[in-house]
């Protein structure tokens, strides 16, 4: 009887030590009732203006609304209420014109009402990239499932020379302001080549160009509250993007 109680016990134990490593599902792995785009654009840049297209599936069999609420660069929310029925796909080609009419940048959040009972059964896919208007070339831009955080964030890879920029940007998911310090380091993540700060209102989106040279280096975050942030390496002569969501790292 002992053994089988320490057997039980040891099970228990194990268990709970393989949930606590398990890590959270990414992006795009599941339907929800409230998911978040970082960034959005409908505004004019280097080689064309910046559009986001944005597509919106309700693959359940009942009909509900999302609430998309837009957070620009000084925290001013602006919302819009979009009717889906059962099974239904809706695709944007310029979502910020359309829904919110719309210049400038921002990000945006979905939101579906609770169905009968609390339960959270109207949930909802959605799948956004920016694109150049008139070309072929997009980035798309992962939606996040789960809110940030203040830990410290990281975005490898970037690179600004000659043929390629980058730019960094942060969603500030806090109702007080707060500054985002951005650590630009070299391909050794030992050395700093450039500094900026992100100072963002509350709710605030805000996206800044790095301007130090550099090859496959690493974007270093450091939110004083929660925050989502990211880097976008952009090519100089196509306009073709590649996003890098910062993930958080606390030791």
């Amino acid at each position: 009887m002992r053994k089988l109680i320490l057997l039980l016990a040891l099970t228990l134990v194990a268990t709970a030590a393989f949930a606590q490593q398990a890590p959270r599902p990414r992006p795009f792995e599941f339907a929800t009732d409230f998911q978040t785009v970082p960034v959005m654009a409908n505004t004019p840049g280097l080689g064309g203006t910046f559009q986001s297209y944005v597509s919106l599936y309700n693959p359940t069999a009942s009909a509900f609304s999302v609430t998309a609420t837009l957070y620009d660069s000084s925290g001013t929310k602006h919302e819009a209420s979009i009717p889906l029925a059962a099974g239904e796909l809706k695709a944007y080609t310029n979502f910020l014109d359309t829904v919110f009419q719309y210049t400038g940048g921002g990000a945006v959040t979905f939101r579906s009402p609770d169905s009968a009972g609390g339960q959270r059964n109207n949930r909802f896919i959605v799948n956004s990239e920016v694109r150049t208007s008139g070309t072929r070339y997009s980035t798309s831009v992962p939606v996040l499932d789960f809110a940030g955080s203040s830990s410290r964030s990281f975005s490898p890879g970037v690179t600004v020379d000659s043929n390629s920029r980058t730019n960094v940007g942060c969603f500030n998911q806090s109702d007080a302001p707060q500054a985002v310090a951005v650590t630009v380091l070299d391909s050794t993540g030992k050395t700093t080549v450039g500094t900026t700060t992100l100072v963002l209102p509350g709710n605030a989106w805000g996206q800044a160009p790095v301007n130090s040279v550099v090859s496959n280096g690493l974007v270093q975050f450091d939110p004083t509250d929660n925050a989502v942030c990211y880097a976008v390496v952009v090519d100089n002569s196509t306009n073709d993007g590649r996003f890098i969501a910062a993930a958080e790292y606390r030791p």
